[in-house]
């Protein structure tokens, strides 16, 4: 349970920027990137939506009884593995930040110090006094350096940005994965069946259910977010996940008179996809296939066509 920290800003405030090549001081650490972390459900409807809807802010925070509505935001990385899920979502801070207004909400306490700061186009009205923040004055967390054009935060806390707007897909700059932490989750608590979950194993999961339940065919601005930059192939962390699917499908046992070219196999294996992604047995399906080389080639055949990269670009159990 959080319970509130110092209530002024400058108890927070940045200090001052690294002068030594190679090396950044952690009370004051530019940054370009905000994440926003989701668990694998939550990622999946962010799919579906297209964007990451704004929602009541539910904890102990002064906003719960404003009934405020934002998208939580954060500079930080996660070492020990991430409190709020296992699928990152990557924004540029600079055009979010634009135009924008900024409001000092509080600082919290979960063992470490949480910072917030509101970010909106609007006065609040929440019915509740919440104190401009400036951010080139350096007296708190956030600083904005515009002489040099840098924004800094002092990354000896964690900074929440909580933004008073919808974030469109279309938008966002990268995808990735995060371990979860192993023993604590903010979204749902000790009820969390997903706490300690690996990177990989987490975006497997959402991988197979976006391919599982077609997401992608209208939307190449989706498809990107899983591939290299102006490339057909995938990005290095869904290649990752991609190969934990393909160590998993190979394993099944094969024993009937299915192949790959056979009109059945591409919606046998978007079913096999699905239940792979909710956990359900896949073998029965897999079993279908004549050879763990058709099975393979099926599921291969299945990623280049929903992601419309080559079959030649998307890696098998060999590689």
């Amino acid at each position: 349970m959080a319970i509130k920290a110092a209530q002024k800003p400058e108890a927070y405030a940045v200090g001052e920027p690294s002068s030594r090549p190679n090396w950044t001081n952690p009370d004051c650490c530019p940054f370009e990137k905000v994440y926003h972390v989701a668990h694998v459900s939550d990622a999946y409807r962010i799919f579906e939506d297209r964007k990451i809807r704004s929602s009541l802010v539910s904890d102990e925070s002064k906003l719960r009884t404003a009934r405020a509505s934002v998208v939580w935001l954060s500079p930080n990385t996660w070492i020990q593995g991430s409190f709020y899920g296992q699928i990152r979502f990557d924004f540029n801070w600079r055009e979010l930040a634009e135009d924008k207004k900024f409001y000092w909400v509080e600082a919290m306490r979960y063992g470490r110090i949480a910072f917030r700061i509101l970010v909106t186009r609007r006065e609040p009205e929440f019915g509740i006094e919440l104190d401009p923040y400036d951010p080139e004055e350096k007296t708190g967390p956030l600083w904005y350096d515009s002489k040099n054009d840098v924004w800094y935060f002092n990354s000896d806390y964690t900074g929440e940005f909580m933004l008073e707007e919808d974030l469109q897909l279309r938008n966002c700059d990268a995808l990735g994965f995060e371990s979860h932490h192993p023993t604590t989750c903010k979204r749902f608590g000790p009820a969390c069946t997903e706490r300690d979950e690996s990177s990989n194993s987490a975006g497997a999961r959402l991988l197979a259910r976006l391919i599982g339940q077609d997401i992608f065919s209208a939307s190449a601005d989706l498809r990107r977010l899983f591939l290299n930059p102006g490339e057909k192939e995938l990005h290095r962390e869904a290649e990752a996940a991609w190969g934990w699917i393909v160590r998993a499908f190979v394993r099944l046992k094969t024993i009937g008179k299915l192949s790959s070219e056979d009109d059945a196999a591409s919606p046998i294996m978007k079913a096999m996809l699905d239940s792979y992604s909710n956990s359900r047995d896949v073998k029965t399906l897999g079993s279908l296939f004549r050879s763990k080389a058709e099975l393979e080639l099926a599921l291969r055949q299945r990623i280049a066509k929903s992601f419309s990269i080559p079959l030649k670009n998307v890696t098998d159990s060999e590689d």
